[in-house]
Formats: C-alpha cells, sequence, structure tokens
C-alpha cells in the first residue's frame, strides 16, 4: 500500500509541474588572445573561439546575441584592455545582462582582480557570465562551483606569473647578448626584416634624428626644434607609427613633436650604434608594476648596430645638456632653504582640452622669500597648442576640498538613510518575505531530491516500468532546474535589496573615513579622485572614484523608499 500511494504521488507532483518565465538576456561574447597563449596565427585562433561562442549563444534561445567584443594579441594578467574596457561600458549602462567566453582564463590570470570581477563587479552591474569550457554559469553556480572556479583563477595565475618568470629569463639574456627584444624600433630604426632581433636604420626617420642633434650643437633649444619640426611637416615619432600602421589607436594621429620627446632622442645612446635596453622593467612574476629603472640598471651592449650620429657630435651636444642642467640645479639650489609643499594632487590633474597631465611648476618671490605652486599646461606653455590652463595650487585645492566636501555630505546624508531604512518594520518585513521565499524553494528542493530517491527505489523494487521511472525521472530533473533558477532570482533580488544599503557599501565605507577631516590630504585624495580636469578660466571637474557603487546606491535606495512609502 505504502508502494501504490507514493506511485501516486510521482504522479501528481508532476503532474503540475512549477513554472517560470523565461528570461532573456542581451548578450555578448568577448574572445581574447595572447601570444603567450597560442603558437597557432593568431585570427586562425581567435575565429575558432567566436565560432564556439556564437554555437553555445544559437543553442540557448534566452541568450540575444547583441555584440561580439574581440582583445586581439592583449595580455590576461591584467584588464587594461580596449575591447574589454569597451565592453564594461555597455554593461555599466545597462545594454549588456551576459557575456559569453570560451573559459576562465580568457577573462583573465590575474587572480586577485578575476575574483573581483566574478564576486562583485559583475553581480553588482546584474551580468550574468558564462563559461562554456569551465562549465561556468554564474546564474545556477553552486558553492562548490564557486570553490573550483576560484581554484582554476589560481591556476591560471600561478601559469601566468610561470610564464613571465621564463619570458623574463629568456628576454634577459637576449638582451645581454645585444639582441633588440622590443616591440618596435626606436625613432630612427626599423626592425630587420629577416631578424626581428635586430635593427637597422629607418632611410625616412634617421635623417630627422641627425638633424635633430645638428640643430642642438647649434645651439637650439628644444622647444625651437620642436617649432621648426611640426613647420616642415614632419610628423611625431607617435604620428609616424601611427601612419605606417605600427600603432593603431586614433589619437597619435594627433600627436605632436613635444620637447620631451627632443630630450630623450638627444640622450639615447642607441644612435651610436650600442643597444640600449631595460630601461623600463615589469615583472609579474615578483609582482612589480611597469616602471624606470636606473640608468647604471641599464644593459648596454656596444657596437651592435650602424649609428646613425658619431661620437663626437653626441659627446658635444650632451656636454651643453649636462652644462644646462647643473647651471639649472645650481640656480634652483639657491631656494632650497625656502619651504616647499607636498604635492598633494600628484598624478591626479589634466588638461580638459588636450588631455595631458598638468606640470606642477613654481614661481619663486625672492623679496618675500616664498614659492607660490602653480599647474600649467605643457603643451600651452612650450608650444601654444593648447588653450592656456593654469591655476595656482591654493586655488585648486580649495575648489578640490569644496567639491570633496559635498560628497562628504552626501555620504553623511546617505548613511542616514539608510540607517533609517534598517529601522523600518516594513524594510525588515521585505526582507523576511525573500527570506520565507528561499527557505520555501528550498525546502521544496529537498522535497523534489526525496521523490527522486524514491522513484528510484520503486524502478529497483520493479513496482514502476523502466518508461515510468524515466518519465518521473525526466519530469523531476525539470521541475529541479526550474527550482534553481527560481531560487538564484530570489537570492539575487535579496542581495540587490540589501547589498547597497548597508554601511559596507564601497562608496560608503570609503568616503565615510574623511567625513571628520577639515583639509585635503594625500591620503584623501588618493582614495577619492579618479582625475581633475582643468578647462580654461580656473574651473574644473572632479571626478571621483567608485562611481558606479554610488549609482547602485542611489538607485537601490529610491527603490525601497518608493516602494516601502518612506520618507526620504
Amino acid at each position: 500500500m505504502a508502494r501504490k500511494s507514493r506511485k501516486k504521488e510521482v504522479v501528481k507532483a508532476t503532474s503540475k509541474p512549477v513554472t517560470a518565465k523565461m528570461a532573456v538576456y542581451n548578450t555578448s561574447l568577448y574572445a581574447r588572445l595572447s601570444v603567450l597563449d597560442s603558437g597557432k596565427e593568431v585570427g586562425e585562433s581567435i575565429v575558432n573561439q567566436e565560432e564556439l561562442l556564437r554555437g553555445y549563444v544559437s543553442e540557448h534561445p534566452e541568450l540575444t546575441l547583441k555584440k561580439v567584443y574581440i582583445d586581439n594579441g592583449e595580455t590576461g594578467v591584467n584588464f587594461d584592455r580596449p575591447a574589454w574596457n569597451d565592453l564594461m561600458s555597455e554593461c555599466r549602462q545597462g545594454d549588456i545582462n551576459c557575456i559569453v567566453i570560451k573559459d576562465l582564463s580568457r577573462l583573465g590570470r590575474n587572480f586577485i582582480e578575476t575574483s573581483d570581477y566574478l564576486e562583485r563587479i559583475l553581480p553588482m552591474l546584474g551580468v550574468r557570465l558564462i563559461a562554456i569550457n569551465d562549465r561556468y554559469d554564474s546564474l545556477n553556480i553552486t558553492t562548490g562551483e564557486r570553490l573550483v572556479s576560484g581554484l582554476k583563477n589560481l591556476v591560471n595565475d600561478i601559469y601566468a606569473r610561470d610564464v613571465s618568470r621564463k619570458v623574463c629569463a629568456v628576454m634577459r639574456t637576449k638582451q645581454k647578448n645585444g639582441e633588440f627584444v622590443g616591440a618596435s624600433a626606436c625613432y630612427g630604426y626599423l626592425k630587420d626584416k629577416h631578424n626581428k632581433n635586430k635593427i637597422v636604420v629607418n632611410p625616412e626617420t634617421a635623417p630627422v634624428v641627425l638633424k635633430i642633434f645638428q640643430w642642438k650643437a647649434e645651439g637650439l633649444g628644444n622647444t625651437t626644434i620642436c617649432q621648426r619640426l611640426d613647420a616642415q611637416g614632419t610628423p611625431s615619432p607617435y604620428k609616424y607609427k601611427y601612419l605606417k600602421g605600427i600603432m593603431k589607436d586614433p589619437k597619435f594621429d594627433k600627436s605632436i613633436w613635444i620637447p620631451e620627446t627632443v630630450s630623450k632622442i638627444l640622450r639615447n645612446t642607441m644612435y651610436l650604434g650600442h643597444m640600449s635596453q631595460g630601461k623600463r622593467k615589469e615583472a609579474l612574476y615578483e609582482s612589480l608594476p611597469l616602471r624606470e629603472t636606473k640608468r647604471e640598471d641599464w644593459i648596454i651592449v656596444e657596437n651592435t648596430h650602424e649609428p646613425i650620429v658619431s661620437q663626437e657630435l653626441f659627446d658635444a651636444v650632451n656636454t651643453v645638456l649636462e652644462e644646462r642642467k647643473a647651471q639649472y640645479d645650481e640656480d634652483y639650489g639657491k631656494h632650497n632653504h625656502l619651504k616647499s609643499s607636498a604635492n598633494i594632487l600628484q598624478g591626479l590633474v589634466f588638461c580638459a582640452e588636450c588631455g595631458k597631465a598638468l606640470k606642477r611648476l613654481n614661481s619663486v618671490n625672492k623679496k618675500q622669500g616664498k614659492i607660490w605652486w602653480f599647474y600649467e599646461c605643457r603643451l600651452y606653455k612650450s608650444l601654444k597648442h593648447c588653450s592656456k590652463k593654469s591655476i595656482s595650487e591654493v586655488e585648486l585645492y580649495s575648489a578640490v576640498y569644496e567639491a570633496v566636501k559635498v560628497q562628504l555630505q552626501t555620504c553623511a546624508d546617505m548613511s542616514a538613510v539608510i540607517d533609517k531604512l534598517n529601522r523600518e518594520s516594513s524594510y525588515k518585513a521585505k526582507l523576511s518575505w525573500y527570506d520565507a521565499e528561499i527557505e520555501g524553494l528550498e525546502c521544496e528542493l529537498q522535497r523534489i531530491t526525496l521523490l527522486r530517491q524514491g522513484v528510484f527505489e520503486d524502478y529497483a523494487s520493479k513496482l514502476l516500468t523502466a518508461s515510468e521511472y524515466q518519465y518521473a525521472s525526466t519530469r523531476y530533473t525539470s521541475d529541479e532546474s526550474k527550482i534553481l533558477k527560481h531560487l538564484e532570482v530570489a537570492k539575487q533580488a535579496k542581495k540587490q535589496y540589501t547589498h547597497n544599503t548597508t554601511p559596507m557599501n564601497k562608496w560608503i565605507a570609503t568616503f565615510k573615513r574623511f567625513i571628520d577631516d577639515e583639509e585635503l590630504t594625500v591620503e584623501m585624495a588618493q582614495a577619492l579622485i579618479e582625475r581633475i580636469d582643468v578647462h580654461e578660466g580656473h574651473r574644473i571637474t572632479v571626478n571621483f572614484k567608485y562611481r558606479d557603487e554610488y549609482e547602485a546606491l542611489v538607485t537601490t535606495l529610491n527603490e525601497c523608499l518608493n516602494e516601502l512609502g518612506v520618507a526620504k
């Protein structure tokens, strides 16, 4: 009798399955390939990735393909990639809510940053991530699968660091042997078509290099040399590479000659025929970012290629440069006793027109014995290629701090709203409703698991035929899948409802640290400010960090308050 009643329960449970409206996802495909990942031709492998991704989407009707993003030849050890940045912009605008990739290593090989995208950024943006070969789908991921994905990210990171260690060792050996290992030769040279580790004179640009040395030997200043080259229509090094297709970014088409470029050319021993490398160093396996190295740490191998300038001309020019530098240091040193100020906004101030970083300069008032600091656009100061952007440091600090204070007051106001919201009984009731729904779905999953076990026992005891067992098992599997989707939706809804409405919100937590500060500090500027754009007329625009978290917070708070009818 017990067996028969169980059989009736099977029919009853499967005759009214749980139904859910299928969600439709605006989907983008993302493919990436770096030179280190494959010995195949780059285009061929990218095509294979794209075909795999398109095939997957075509088999899943809930995925609507919107666009394909490809980073061809981009490293996976960081996320500063053109196509990825464009894709993230689409996600932030809400146009894309699903990304499909081949495997998690295509997303990235840096454990910390990749985990940040998986656990924080993409969920916050409401973006579903599918990694086909890793069987990863953030919509249906379990605790075990989350652990496995974390382990895979760690393995990818270890792999990338191991490759980095081996590549760095090979590169350093080649540098010591006098072999060229750069992506492109310095201005005045070309990579040898027959040997990529050798450079040859470029007949188009070598005469320009020689002319620059000759003009400098005649006594011309770097700014005057730039003006002459521009007047002659000579493309700057970056523009030349863009015109030749070596650099693809259209921004290089607007590149002009600047004094710093001339100065680097005049001091470059490559033009003497000596291979000078290792001027900048980056090592993933040592966690070292790209940085300049000291001159004594450069790797210089003499007489490896044809020189462009003679030793006599090079020495004559650099003697003048050293004399001028010594004179500048002596003149500047006269004012060392005057109190200088810390550069609180270092690396944050830019020209709103040309995008170049503003240079921090000083003016000495000998009578008052004071140094006045100000910021000025370098392109305007030296070449007049940009309109005048100049602002005193005192004025800039004051304006920036006023903008910061507005944000801090907003932070205080929102914190108060969050505290009030968390005290509302209706808010707590809503959370209880989510908890009850989640608990009910989890209980339903347990019930289906027990029913499936009973069906198997009935089949093993020959109380069910094979076709009856197959039918019931299929229905239970279908019901389980639908409930799992319902459960994920409920959990995501609760997370969205509560994630931003706590003091742990990244924007709240960061800005709250400085609510009691009464002046601008280095720590405050670096923690809160992304960049400062200076316009004409001493106008500034301050771009703050954590804008995504702030916007998500505002949206969630408004939705909660409107839904609950709480006065703001």
